[in-house]
């Protein structure tokens, strides 16, 4: 049976927003098909949604490069897919370099010159600072010796932070680095060492800061900005900082809000954007990065009144593009499995900070279920397997080996 005809080919189809996307463009009567890589087959759940009308396996861009942005190539060809939607910053890496071969579709992504700045922790702070925006103390550290002088800068904790989130060693694989508290010289020695291994050429060292986390949500095209929406992290997985568990849409802080813009402009970033900040112990915002993409959470706006994904399309199709104007506050979304890791977490009782105790973990949660309650990710009434697959994929690869280990001791 030949495959069907597609509007929209969503990569990375593992991850929440892609299955957001999904939702967004079937209920518009736009024909979707999801793709994920083959080592993420167990995590595929966007191909379970009734809205999904085509899902497929592809080599691995982490592994094979050119065999992944081939085989998106094929698919292209054989659906007739008008826009391809990548949502990790690996595939947007890999598909850019390659973005010349993608004549027949559109690929809406900013430009390359854009993507160098946003893609590299180090030349957007820097860009930052020139603007007045505040950015963490930071020292550039590229061997593992200078991690003691280093960390006697920054104090601890500290934060060891790759320059670029995706990297490329000699032999061509690619690797996604994230962050890491560190408590100790040789933790963060040991962590810079494993990212030198990768391909990472360097590393910034920057001090923890405590405080509120909070992103500005931006839609920049045609040289304007057509949309905002500004959300709080009550949590995260890693707790200390990484995919949104618990959010919360606020009104436009001011103060970051102004420093988005700017920054976003500077770069002239088009496309989808998330800028996110952390408040130290004077409630000052300091800027931690820039995603060139939608995040995870991004459910959470279009529930609350601004449909990215719809405005990305309308942009890829040169539509006619409207401001949106305000948005709900006080709209909660909650991530189910990555409480689950949250309570893990607690449980473990890692020595770090913003590591909650295992009574208050569980008591937090269930406040939350009782006083606030949130709209569950990936959940729908209508689309319910995606998160019935997530949570028994939970269940089998992470707490079933678990209490196995528990019982044999």
């Amino acid at each position: 049976m030949p495959p069907p005809c597609l509007d929209v080919l969503l990569l990375d189809g593992q991850y929440r927003q892609a299955l957001s996307c999904m939702r967004v463009y079937a209920q518009q009567g736009i024909s979707v098909g999801a793709v994920a890589c083959e080592s993420e087959a167990d995590l595929f759940t966007t191909a379970r949604s009734r809205w999904c009308s085509m899902s497929a396996l592809v080599p691995d861009f982490e592994r094979d490069p050119s065999a992944y942005v081939d085989a998106v190539l094929d698919l292209v060809d054989r659906t007739g897919a008008a826009m391809v939607l990548p949502a990790h910053d690996g595939s947007i890496e890999v598909l850019r370099r390659r973005r010349a071969d993608f004549t027949d579709c559109a690929l809406p992504l900013a430009s390359d010159a854009a993507l160098d700045i946003a893609l590299s922790k180090e030349r957007t702070l820097a860009l930052a600072a020139e603007l007045g925006i505040a950015v963490p103390d930071s020292v550039l550290v590229t061997d593992p010796a200078e991690v003691p002088a280093a960390v006697r800068q920054t104090g601890l904790p500290a934060v060891l932070k790759p320059q670029a989130p995706w990297v490329v060693d000699e032999s061509g694989r690619g690797s996604r680095l994230g962050c890491d508290l560190v408590t100790s010289a040789d933790e963060a020695s040991r962590r810079l060492e494993q990212m030198l291994e990768v391909g990472a050429p360097s590393a910034l060292l920057q001090p923890w800061l405590p405080g509120r986390r909070e992103a500005v949500s931006l839609f920049r095209a045609h040289g304007r900005i057509w949309a905002r929406f500004a959300q709080v992290s009550h949590r995260e997985h890693p707790i200390l900082g990484g995919a949104t568990v618990l959010c919360e849409s606020v009104p436009l802080p001011a103060d970051i809000t102004e420093s988005s813009e700017h920054l976003v402009e500077a770069m002239e970033l088009d496309g989808c954007s998330m800028v996110e900040f952390r408040r130290d112990d004077a409630g000052r915002p300091v800027l931690m990065e820039v995603n060139a993409r939608m995040g995870s959470s991004v459910a959470l706006p279009v529930r609350a009144g601004v449909n990215f994904p719809v405005l990305l399309h309308d942009w890829a199709s040169d539509r006619e593009l409207r401001p949106v104007g305000g948005y709900r506050v006080g709209e909660r979304l909650r991530w189910l499995v990555g409480d689950m890791w949250y309570l893990n977490t607690a449980f473990a009782r890692h020595p770090w900070p913003d590591v909650p105790t295992p009574t208050r973990a569980v008591t937090t949660l269930l406040s939350d279920l009782v006083v606030r309650r949130s709209r569950l990710d990936r959940s729908s009434v209508t689309d319910p397997w995606p998160v019935l697959s997530e949570l028994q994929q939970a269940v089998r690869l992470h707490a079933l080996p678990k209490v196995r280990r528990a019982l044999i001791k």
